[in-house]
């Protein structure tokens, strides 16, 4: 049985009573208060992993954040990145709304548009890389975002600025005969220092709700090779397909780098999905798909696996997922143990509904990652929820060298509910900032990294 972690809370919003902390040897003496029900309460903890009672004081604040919304009229937020894309040495951001894809200019926040009205709805995912050689990045737009059909196409675009800052992109339609186009990546995989464009969708064709969105193709991971000849003309893009046998994949994450090599070959793009998490991986010439996590599967016949993932470096490699699929666990995963096949499985959350984006970034400047998690919903009592803490942005760092014992702090607790968030250095000064973009919320948040 795994030991209980202590999973400290902090929030500058009041929280009940019940929610505070009891020294150990207060929690001792209610146990035996409480007898056989609170025994039982405790075994069940122990049993899930990394639940337990929440503890606040000073030394719980390992980051002080100040909150800047510099936009309060989204529809829905559906992606955030940073990017340099005015050339001026400094990270503006770039949003992705429901039928617009706008920048805000750093450090002034002036609100630019990028597109409107020219694609079908929904806008969903975006990313950047330089694809005519100008040195400036374009941008590749994921649209017509319907998650229930799967058998009309979705779009993909890449976007090039106009003139000035001011004027509208250009629009150049991209190879793409994948419904439920989902999220988007640019990722070098095949070493040659030139990123491809990696697109994963939701689902595959022809899958339905009746069939729990497994009973059609599997979801084709697709890559499209940047073109030796005119990037404008749609025939010129070579796809090639890297994966063909997962379903319900909401998210991908490049993870290969010399700390993961052990244990992920190249380009180690960690998927989630239904199944739980994989790695896609180049075995002399061939691509593999290959399974290191189940994921949840506690409902086969329902919402399962694992949806978000990140990876990052807490002084060995880990891999962060929600689980499962739009789920209520912050899990964590280890290197497998010597023999084993599959990474550890740590549950470190339990209190929170739809987690929705993960980022691991080094906050305070020791070396070593903490986790950012993005919460979407409030909770939902009339659905079994027994925790009280709001939709928002979390922080987790571990407190030990084997990444066994996490520590929470609650940054925003109800004022976003985080579609997409993403996290740099802004300012220049050294601390890696937090971007979070809000759903039902309809707003964008910068969390400016204060230090200790």
């Amino acid at each position: 049985m795994q030991a209980l972690l202590w999973v400290a809370l902090v929030t500058s919003v009041p929280l009940p009573r019940e929610t505070l902390s009891m020294s150990r040897t207060s929690f001792i003496a209610g146990l035996f208060a409480a007898g056989a029900l609170i025994c039982s309460t405790i075994l069940l903890l122990t049993q899930v992993t990394g639940i337990a009672n929440d503890k606040q004081d000073k030394d719980s604040v390992f980051c002080r954040f100040e909150m800047q919304e510099f936009d309060r009229g989204l529809k829905i937020g559906y992606a955030v990145l940073t990017v340099d894309i005015d050339g001026d040495g400094k990270l503006d951001i770039v949003v992705v709304d429901q039928h617009e894809v706008v920048w805000y200019e750093n450090p002034s926040w002036h609100k630019r548009l990028i597109v409107r009205g020219r694609t079908r709805p929904d806008n969903v995912c975006i990313t950047a890389l330089d694809i005519d050689g100008d040195r400036l990045p374009e941008l590749v737009l994921g649209a017509g975002w319907r998650p229930t059909d799967t058998a009309t196409a979705g779009q993909l675009f890449w976007l090039r600025r106009g003139k000035n800052r001011d004027e509208a992109w250009e629009l150049h339609e991209l190879p793409c005969d994948e419904p439920t186009v989902h999220r988007v990546r640019a990722i070098d995989i095949n070493g040659d220092g030139k990123p491809e464009i990696v697109h994963v969708p939701l689902h595959g064709r022809d899958n339905t709700a009746r069939g729990n969105w497994t009973d059609g193709r599997p979801v084709r991971i697709i890559a499209l090779h940047l073109p030796t000849a005119d990037p404008t003309r749609k025939e010129n893009w070579r796809e090639e397909v890297l994966s063909q046998q997962l379903y319900v994949t909401h998210n991908f994450w490049p993870v290969y780098s010399e700390r993961f090599r052990p244990w992920i070959g190249f380009p180690g793009i960690a998927v989630t999905s239904y199944e739980g998490v994989h790695v896609i991986e180049n075995q002399q010439g061939r691509w593999q798909t290959r399974l290191i996590g189940r994921g949840n599967q506690d409902q086969p016949h329902a919402s399962r696996g694992a949806s978000e993932v990140k990876s990052g470096w807490i002084g060995l490699p880990v891999l962060a997922t929600i689980e499962p699929w739009h789920g209520h666990q912050v899990v964590i995963y280890r290197p497998p143990a010597p023999g084993e096949r599959l990474w550890q499985r740590l549950v470190i959350d339990e209190e929170l509904r739809w987690g929705h984006a993960l980022w691991f970034a080094d906050l305070d400047n020791d070396g070593k990652d903490e986790l950012i998690v993005g919460v979407r919903d409030d909770p939902n009592p009339k659905a079994g929820d027994r925790h009280t803490l709001r939709r928002g942005v979390r922080l987790y760092r571990s407190l030990d060298a084997t990444g066994k014992q996490w520590q929470r702090q609650i940054v925003e607790n109800g004022g976003v509910a985080v579609e997409d968030l993403c996290a740099a250095d802004l300012d220049g000064d050294g601390r890696i900032d937090i971007i979070a973009v809000g759903r039902q919320t309809g707003n964008a948040r910068i969390y400016w990294n204060r230090g200790r």
